[in-house]
């Protein structure tokens, strides 16, 4: 059976879904580790990929945060949202093409599969852990997937169109400028979502928990 999202909406733009239960191929994880022969796989290990990939889609649960908000201005290297949040260090404007309005998004496959991966190390099960967490960033590709063809579909039904993808700690190559978003406006982005009470938390670093998590812009430009 073909499960849907379950979407839950709020004011000021926020929005909130249970995603669809992510596949995870055994045969990527295989190649993601070097294995390009899959049949001079060692049986013991193509059984540890099956195994792994069957448990990590029970064990993960995505879910996206997002929040449709105004942008009102872009400068040189900054921009200003309508909440007075303000982000530094890359032209925005470039790589968003001066879109008068951004989904902010926070994605997660949830506790669960970090959980399993201490769970496998704690039991000296190097090859468990390393396939759960392999497991792990191909569910959060997939989504990140599922979540911009939804936000491709809304936007389209609107009018407009998805920009590119920019998140925290990742730099960018712009009209031949290498740039870099620092990590540390994660705080930022985090803030943007106001008391809203989320399934990840930001540690004094800036990293996510649960590990398997994801933070991102994407602008909303009209077609016209």
């Amino acid at each position: 059976m073909k499960h849907k999202h379950i979407e839950r909406a709020w004011p000021n733009g926020y929005r909130s879904m249970d995603m669809e239960p992510v596949k995870v191929d055994p045969k990527k994880m295989l190649r993601i580790h070097g294995y390009r022969d899959l049949e001079k796989v060692r049986p013991v290990i193509k059984k540890a990929a099956d195994d792994i990939a069957i448990e990590a889609e029970n064990l993960m649960a995505p879910q996206a945060h997002s929040r449709h908000i105004d942008v009102i201005s872009y400068g040189d290297s900054s921009m200003e949202l309508s909440d007075g949040t303000v982000f530094e260090s890359v032209d925005f404007g470039n790589v968003l093409d001066n879109a008068p309005a951004v989904v902010l998004v926070i994605l997660t496959v949830g506790r669960a599969l970090d959980e399993a991966v201490l769970a496998a190390m704690d039991k000296f099960e190097p090859l468990d852990a390393l396939f759960l967490e392999t497991a792990g960033w191909l569910g959060i590709e997939a989504a990140t997937k599922s979540f911009v063809n939804d936000l491709k579909q809304r936007a389209r039904a609107d009018g407009r169109r998805v920009t590119r993808r920019l998140g925290p700690g990742y730099s960018y190559k712009i009209e031949g400028r290498q740039m870099s978003w620092p990590l540390e406006q994660q705080r930022r982005l985090f803030g943007v979502f106001g008391d809203v009470e989320l399934p990840i938390t930001l540690l004094e670093s800036c990293a996510m928990l649960p590990k398997m998590s994801r933070s991102g812009m994407y602008g909303l430009k009209p077609f016209n």
